[in-house]
């Protein structure tokens, strides 16, 4: 942050995920010199645990990073890790990280009015703004969404993106308005299709491109400068919901994958730091899909 310029009060919202914490990992650096509190949403779907994929999916991006990594890497208080975990972030950053339900009614309002942001950016939040949360901003409130709008609204962005074939999978900067992804545009960044590479690798990659956006515009925030937007088309929207069997079983016959084990490992060895290994439980797990490991924590 340019010296000359004053910090801001910056308020992040975001999943408590896998994907979630590699999002306040890029962010939070560039955001040393601001006053920032972070909000996180805890919100699970029912339908997510009765398709199979969409609970394996869970199993991976929220149980076992949450459920057993994180505690065994807070635990041990090991150092120099490339990755934080969000105690680890809190501790580092010396912000408050907390999870949050409420968003629009009387005590989501209150917190936030109590912050008493100027910038709200939104990064795989499930909540949805109303317009007595998202215009209390003196700077806005915008979004990350893992998508390029207008035509990959709603969930599943990726998976979509990568069912119909397209060779690159857009991520979104737009801000938010009192709809569902309709906000003007700032930018789309896009991440390059590996059909090597499973959709939960494209999921976690595909937000640094639009984070990339929002330092961008904040960068020119903090000079004055306001952002350009550019209205979206809505006859080329296409909103999506989380998906059924029937395109897991198409997304399989095309040959990709939703997960693969020894890229996941990789992913999660970021947050390790170097004297310690792989915990066994994590491996096990990962080994085994959805099992008993989630439920417990090793002594």
């Amino acid at each position: 942050m340019n010296p000359a310029q004053p910090p801001l009060r910056i308020l992040v919202c975001t999943k408590m995920d896998l994907a979630g914490a590699l999002i306040l990992n890029t962010l939070l650096p560039h955001l040393a010199g601001d006053t920032v509190t972070v909000l996180m949403s805890e919100k699970t779907r029912p339908v997510e645990n009765t398709v199979p994929e969409l609970a394996e999916i869970k199993f991976h991006e929220r149980d076992l990073p949450m459920d057993i990594l994180f505690p065994l890497i807070d635990r041990a208080e090991a150092k120099g890790a490339p990755l934080l975990t969000f105690a680890g972030l809190a501790a580092r950053y010396g912000i408050t990280i907390e999870s949050i339900s409420d968003l629009n009614g009387p005590e989501g309002e209150a917190r936030i009015r109590a912050f008493a942001p100027d910038l709200t950016i939104s990064a795989r939040f499930s909540l949805i703004f109303k317009p007595n949360t998202y215009e209390i901003p003196r700077l806005g409130t915008y979004n990350v969404h893992p998508g390029a709008l207008p035509r990959y609204a709603g969930l599943f962005a990726p998976f979509r993106c990568m069912l119909d074939g397209s060779d690159s999978i857009g991520c979104t900067l737009h801000r938010v308005d009192k709809g569902i992804d309709t906000g003007p545009i700032v930018g789309i960044g896009y991440l390059p299709v590996d059909r090597n590479r499973s959709l939960l690798w494209h999921v976690v990659n595909t937000y640094r491109p639009g984070l990339d956006l929002f330092l961008a515009m904040l960068a020119r925030l903090r000079q004055g400068l306001e952002p350009q937007y550019e209205k979206q088309d809505f006859s080329l929207r296409q909103y999506g919901s989380l998906p059924g069997p029937e395109p897991f079983a198409d997304f399989k016959a095309k040959g990709l994958k939703l997960f693969e084990p020894a890229e996941y490992l990789e992913i999660l060895s970021g947050f390790l730091p170097p004297d310690m290994a792989m915990p066994s439980a994590v491996a096990k797990a990962v080994a085994n899909g959805r099992g008993d490991a989630c439920c417990s924590v090793p002594a």
